[in-house]
């Protein structure tokens, strides 16, 4: 008897434990359906004093397509060049997951049919465990476009290809403020929307900030040398051709095909706004534990020494900015235009696109980096949490700068050109990566900083 109330006491227990893990591991993934959906990207790339940037040109033969840079400037925004259209045409970005560039997570739901439905151990509508998540390694979620919103909805990211250069040194590659002070560098940004007042004028107002919050920005990094003669070929006839530049670096794989595994692979994570919480204590920060692939099965990954950390940027008002601030200048555009007619939706395009040519430099604070990222992963250990309190983060963080120093891109050799794979997503391993029905913009500027250590 006291063996059969036993077994049956470990049953119960077994149950209640199945129970809990799929809530547990359901937790960041719970509105996954209702999370920011994010459409029309801006991007920018600078180089700074060091370093050279260059788009990517391709051209496809007999069904191969062949990678080489264009003509190398001190910055590169993708909007000015036809091949990234795309960015402007995405069906949106929606709650993915990866620590690697090469695995990307969708989740999986709990529908009717489910085994763990029908035996009550299950919610139809909660999300699985990881492990039964959809591993998408073809890049199927990536780019989607407006007709592909269905696979959209349940997850998708953005890439672009680019190339630099270091032609000075042996440079380290590092995601950077620019300046010192931080007034301009690098910054993932969610543009204020245009607002009608009771009087027929409108006013900026700054989104919640859940889209800025969970976005990440990752960049995957092969450094095998390119030997097929004939991409090498296409590159020296090609009207961006520098000889100083002999050699080309970067093989990846293309879109349905398999991943090109390699030893040269590097995957590092830019978290451009750590410390903004809409959804939990802002100031705070949290570590995250994205989906990563390990062996054969999905795990949570451990990113010490894979993430480079900034605090949040703000739109300085009035008073604070060098120049006018952003609310100043609508305030001025909007007197010279006829807003009447106009949706919001149309006032942006006209005052961000039309007038400011995206171009949001000038009036974005942005954050600095968390010196030393170890410092945050060292307490999360010590700690047993994944929580840095607002009023801890400053001792823990030690002092900022204008690069997380222990997380680098990638290695430079002098003049030879890297290709760089740069991804763009909504992290749904995040706090905050929820917000019911918001469509949403991001503006995003990268600032490459090359350093001889």
């Amino acid at each position: 008897m006291n063996r059969l109330i036993r077994k049956l006491l470990a049953a119960v227990m077994a149950l209640v434990l199945t129970v809990v893990m799929v809530v547990a591991v359901s937790y960041a993934w719970l509105t996954l359906s209702d999370a920011p959906v994010l459409e029309g990207i801006q991007i920018s790339i600078g180089g700074g004093d060091t370093i050279l940037i260059a788009p990517n040109l391709s051209e496809e033969v007999d069904g191969t397509v062949y990678h080489y840079p264009g003509r190398f400037n001190g910055n590169l925004i993708f909007s000015q060049h036809e091949q990234y259209g795309y960015l402007q045409d995405v069906a949106g970005l929606s709650p993915v997951s990866t620590a690697d560039g090469l695995h990307w997570f969708v989740a999986e739901y709990y529908d009717y049919n489910d085994e763990a439905v029908l035996n009550g151990e299950a919610t139809v509508g909660l999300v699985k465990p990881i492990d039964e998540f959809f591993c998408d390694t073809r890049l199927f979620h990536a780019n989607l476009s407006p007709e592909q919103s269905e696979p959209a909805q349940k997850g998708s990211y953005v890439y672009v290809d680019f190339w630099v250069v270091s032609p000075g040194a042996d440079y380290t590659l590092r995601i950077s403020t620019g300046e010192e002070n931080g007034g301009g560098g690098s910054f993932l940004m969610e543009p204020p929307i245009p607002v009608e007042g009771e009087d027929g004028t409108y006013t900026l107002e700054e989104s919640d900030g859940y889209a800025a919050a969970s976005a990440r920005v990752g960049f995957l990094v092969c450094q095998d040398l390119v030997v097929d003669e004939k991409n090498l070929d296409m590159y020296r006839n090609s009207a961006g051709y520098n000889p100083d530049y002999a050699l080309l670096r970067g093989v990846y794989q293309q879109p349905g095909a398999h991943p090109l595994y390699s030893e040269g692979y590097r995957f590092t994570v830019y978290e451009p706004n750590a410390d903004l919480h809409p959804d939990g204590e802002n100031g705070a920060y949290y570590l995250t534990s994205p989906i990563g692939y390990e062996g054969d099965r999905a795990v949570y990954a451990d990113m010490r020494g894979k993430v480079a950390v900034q605090l949040s940027g703000r739109w300085p008002e009035a008073g604070e900015a060098t120049g006018l601030s952003l609310r100043q200048t609508f305030d001025m555009w909007q007197i010279t235009h006829d807003l009447s007619d106009m949706s919001s939706e149309e006032i942006q395009k006209s005052f961000y696109g039309d007038y400011l040519q995206n171009h949001l430099l000038p009036y974005v604070g942005t954050g600095r980096f968390v010196q030393r990222a170890d410092n945050l992963y060292g307490y999360g250990a010590e700690h047993q949490t994944d929580r840095i309190p607002a009023a801890e983060l400053s001792a823990v963080m030690g002092s900022t700068a204008g690069a997380t120093e222990d997380t680098y891109v990638v290695r430079l050799e002098k003049d030879v050109p890297q290709r760089i794979r740069m991804f763009v997503w909504l992290e749904g391993q995040d706090v905050d990566c929820r917000n019911p029905g918001q469509t949403l913009r991001i503006v995003l500027n990268i600032e490459l900083a090359g350093g001889r250590e």
